[in-house]
């Protein structure tokens, strides 16, 4: 995808084609943003606007053509000069780190510019991001490496003071919902729940399954009725038991989810419209559950499921305490 057909970050943009346009590329770029924001598809479309066949003879094109056999295989993951480097496991390992620095400093093998993606680059062990370290200070004029990360923080500052950093945000839901609507066509309410749901994180956008995403909440939200009733206690166990036996990733997605929805319901309570809330599509079974709940029943709700989701991190068995949570809130 091009800069011009990329949306959102147009500082970004700027920055990039500025560097191009001077055919003076940084040698190490730090694309820093939440998960999810882009950071990847700017690196990729820096690196094919570095080696399009369509660039002036003696520098770079500003944009990619996203036509030429360059292009197109870079976007394929499968041009000699763009690598991407990823978490072995748990981590970047110094193997796949010391490596990458003998890379580095061969010449480009089949275009202007060498470009190194590091993905998840928090990732980094201590002594594979040490052994980095020689290269960021004596980098050749045509590599370039772009350390991905959602934690720049996590990052060594002796990495850190030797890079430009970028930083990347999420996009507006009005830019959300035109980038779908251009390169992902579907039915209007779908467009605008997703645009809500993902929070403008291009990424998760774009993999996130509807079907499953309606199946949990109607789930969730039964749950939320039976809890607004607060009779069926036997209802309400069988409910914590469904849940609490579910893999600590997905019970951590529907307390995620759960958070959402309790979001909507309080700004629904507190007299905003349909508009404000994530779950758009839904708002006609929320909205009278908000009017039936109150905002102080919410607001308590919504304090007690946080305090279930911290209480996670030590590792407290997840059925018995959703079952707690819940007859407490009965």
């Amino acid at each position: 995808m091009s800069f011009a057909k990329l949306i959102g970050n147009e500082r970004n943009k700027q920055i990039l084609q500025r560097l191009l346009s001077r055919g003076r590329i940084a040698s190490t770029l730090i694309f820093a943003g939440p998960d999810g924001v882009g950071k990847r598809q700017f690196a990729l479309t820096f690196a094919k606007a570095a080696n399009c066949l369509h660039a002036p003879a003696n520098g770079f094109a500003t944009d990619s053509c996203d036509e030429c056999a360059v292009c197109q295989r870079i976007d394929a993951d499968a041009h000699g000069d763009v690598t991407t480097l990823r978490p072995d496991g748990q981590y970047i390992k110094i193997a796949q780190t010391r490596h990458l620095a003998e890379e580095v400093y061969t010449r480009p093998r089949e275009g202007r510019q060498r470009f190194f993606i590091i993905d998840e680059a928090e990732r980094l062990r201590e002594e594979a991001a040490n052994s980095l370290l020689k290269t960021l200070e004596e980098p050749p004029p045509t590599s370039t490496l772009i350390l991905l990360t959602a934690r720049p923080d996590a990052l060594l500052q002796t990495i850190r003071s030797r890079a430009q950093r970028i930083s990347f945000t999420a996009l507006t839901i009005p830019e959300m919902e035109t980038f779908l609507t251009v390169n992902y066509p579907r039915p209007k309410p779908d467009t605008q729940l997703i645009a809500r749901v993902t929070g403008g994180r291009i990424g998760q956008a774009t993999a996130i399954d509807l079907s499953v995403y309606r199946q949990a909440r109607r789930t969730l939200i039964e749950l939320l009725e039976l809890l607004a009733g607060g009779q069926n206690r036997v209802r309400l166990l069988k409910a914590a038991e469904f849940l609490g036996k579910k893999e600590r990733e997905e019970f951590e997605q529907e307390l995620d989810l759960l958070t959402t929805l309790l979001r909507d319901l309080l700004l629904l309570a507190s007299g905003q419209t349909p508009d404000a809330i994530v779950n758009i599509d839904a708002a006609d079974r929320l909205q009278p559950l908000a009017a039936k709940i109150g905002l102080p029943r919410v607001l308590a709700w919504s304090e007690k499921f946080h305090e279930l989701r911290h209480n996670l991190r030590i590792n407290i068995n997840r059925q018995i305490a959703l079952e707690a949570a819940l007859l407490s809130l009965a």
